[in-house]
């Protein structure tokens, strides 16, 4: 399975035309078979971006199912009528195609806040990042409430990347659940265990997600 995670930046003052675009483009991608994990905003930070998560078996089948979406009258038909209403609506798509790790959950979305969150691993160490996930981590966050929604390695690109997503009720349950997990006596040991050679990740990076309104439609 191929998971596409694509970000789309809108012009200045066009963040609302960019959400209309992909909430038509949501229903069309339902009717070519393009699933769609969820719609996103973002909460803090970047406020002219919109992100979605494609999914496909292969490389083949995203060719075709984007070629008949891309055809379909009803998508040229709304991009012609957008484009002359509003111009140009899209500055910038960024898009990063990944793949499960061995002990990522099927990705689902059951709660209201999700978390993207990218690991670069210490030169050589991204396996030694992966047992300690798979081992140690993914149970801890479960303890705490964390919601383990996927976890991902990109097919091209940054080879000592790690990337996951997690889920929480509300942002007050992530702070509540970070501090617990984080003063957990197990936690503590399965780090420090892990890094008897030296730390695992030389950066992170994360990003708080709403799901849009049309979500759903994906």
């Amino acid at each position: 399975m191929i998971y596409e995670w694509r970000t789309y930046e809108a012009m200045p003052g066009k963040l609302p035309a960019l959400n209309t675009h992909l909430e038509v483009a949501a229903g069309l991608f339902q009717k070519h078979g393009l699933g769609v994990l969820r719609f996103w905003t973002e909460e803090f930070g970047a406020s002219l971006q919109v992100t979605y998560m494609w999914m496909y078996e292969t490389f083949e089948e995203r060719q075709k199912k984007l070629a008949a979406f891309a055809a379909d009258p009803a998508w040229q038909q709304q991009v012609a009528q957008e484009t002359e209403k509003e111009g140009a609506i899209v500055a910038q798509v960024h898009n990063t195609m990944l793949q499960l790790t061995p002990y990522s959950p099927a990705p689902q979305i059951k709660t209201k806040v999700q978390e993207w969150r990218i690991y670069d691993a210490v030169p050589g160490r991204l396996p030694d990042l992966h047992n300690r996930f798979a081992n140690h981590t993914l149970g801890l966050f479960e303890k705490h409430g964390i919601e383990n929604i996927g976890y991902w390695t990109e097919v091209f690109g940054t080879s000592n990347r790690l990337v996951y997503m997690l889920g929480y009720p509300s942002l007050g349950d992530r702070e509540a659940s970070w501090k617990a997990f984080q003063k957990d006596p197990d936690w503590q040991k399965a780090r420090a265990a892990s890094e008897e050679n030296g730390p695992l990740v030389a950066k992170v990076y994360n990003r708080i997600l709403r799901p849009t309104a049309y979500s759903s439609r994906g």
